[in-house]
């Protein structure tokens, strides 16, 4: 059994990665043609966006978490930083509409400037203590958003969310809503999967160049040690900053884009929750990991959309469970694979590392009491 298992191990890893990226392109683009065909429900389709967007933000939170080994639980506050600034400068509660690049753009930059304001004071703290400043960051930017009832609507959120229009309204007014300029006003399902589809393309190709660049070897290089990094001539402060500010600028991305989708937001998209979920996919892809994150993501979007479907098949209620379900396949994931589903070279080797103590007892139980000497160096 193992030497099956070895040889279709072998055979996949020599089948180059570009095929496996082509075939993952070709995959995510033909989804939505299952659905003009009506294979599948436009419900699908939703989870389809949803998932891509969480594709998106978990890439965003692998960079600080994966690759820098910074845990961040409240990284759910720069996805609202982006939703917000987006319900903001395009919806009628100012009466402001701007243009779908601009609001893209600030929207973005805004989440990077909150990035930079808390990377200030909180990249000097490690471990757990990070963990709970990050968490108690993501807490106060949900509380602000309720209170600031003026500017947020409170816990009502901000409706009427205007649809995104790939060229200026002149533009669209004057070419119409048939044909291929209708795909210039993104007000469908299909339409909006596309459109993060390309984004989400766009963004991992990025982070893949940023990986294999000088920048994330520095970034790995502070999450295996620290104190040698710098030894090494990497300015760690620096790094760390730079990982912490393009991971909130691509929250604040996905947040954008997702206040385009769902035309209403408010507070309780941005939960303490919501960043828990996004690490677990993080954790069950594969952390260092892009292709990794990605299967993570859109496994843990799909999973509760496949059990609801399976109870409504069944006609059963156990679909109040799902949650349920859900944690239990994570807690296992977790005891039986803990490097995840698709794993990065380094994280695998170190999950699967033989403890020192143990080490250490093998190399005596090897030691020949006769002769006085190590038989074997293990």
């Amino acid at each position: 059994m193992n030497q099956i298992t070895g040889r279709i191990s072998s055979l996949l890893a020599s089948v180059p990665r570009g095929v496996y990226v082509a075939l993952g392109i070709v995959l995510a683009a033909g989804f939505p043609l299952l659905n003009l065909i009506g294979v599948v429900e436009t419900a699908w389709l939703r989870v389809g966006v949803l998932a891509l967007l969480f594709v998106m933000l978990s890439l965003g939170l692998n960079i600080v978490m994966g690759e820098t080994g910074l845990l961040n639980l409240g990284y759910i506050a720069f996805f609202a930083f982006g939703a917000y600034a987006t319900a903001l400068l395009s919806s009628p509660k100012f009466e402001i509409q701007w243009p779908f690049l601009a609001v893209l753009a600030v929207s973005t930059l805004i989440a990077m400037a909150a990035g930079f304001v808390i990377g200030l004071p909180t990249l000097r703290l490690r471990g757990d203590y990070l963990a709970i400043v990050t968490l108690a960051f993501g807490e106060i930017v949900r509380l602000t958003i309720i209170n600031l009832q003026d500017l947020t609507n409170g816990p009502n959120g901000i409706t009427g969310i205007y649809s995104p229009m790939l060229a200026s309204e002149k533009v669209v007014e004057g070419l119409g809503d048939t044909g291929w300029a209708a795909w210039l006003t993104i007000n469908k399902p299909i339409e909006y999967y596309y459109l993060v589809l390309v984004c989400v393309i766009a963004v991992a190709i990025l982070l893949s160049n940023l990986k294999n660049s000088r920048i994330g070897r520095a970034w790995n290089a502070l999450r295996e040690d620290e104190l040698a990094a710098i030894s090494s001539g990497i300015t760690a402060s620096r790094a760390k900053m730079l990982s912490v500010v393009l991971s909130a600028g691509i929250a604040g991305f996905a947040g954008s884009l997702y206040a385009y989708y769902s035309n209403v937001i408010s507070p309780e998209s941005f939960t303490f929750m919501q960043s828990v979920i996004v690490v677990c996919m993080v954790v069950l892809g594969g952390m260092g990991s892009i292709p990794g994150v990605i299967l993570g993501a859109i496994v843990l979007q799909a999973l509760p959309q496949l059990i609801r479907e399976a109870a409504g098949a069944a006609r059963s209620d156990f679909e109040v469970y799902r949650m349920l379900i859900f944690g239990v396949l994570i807690v296992v994931m977790v005891i039986f694979r803990p490097e995840g589903l698709l794993p990065d070279k380094l994280w695998r080797r170190e999950s699967h590392e033989v403890d020192p103590r143990e080490l250490e007892k093998t190399r005596q139980s090897l030691f020949d009491l006769e002769e006085g000497e190590k038989d074997l160096e293990v």
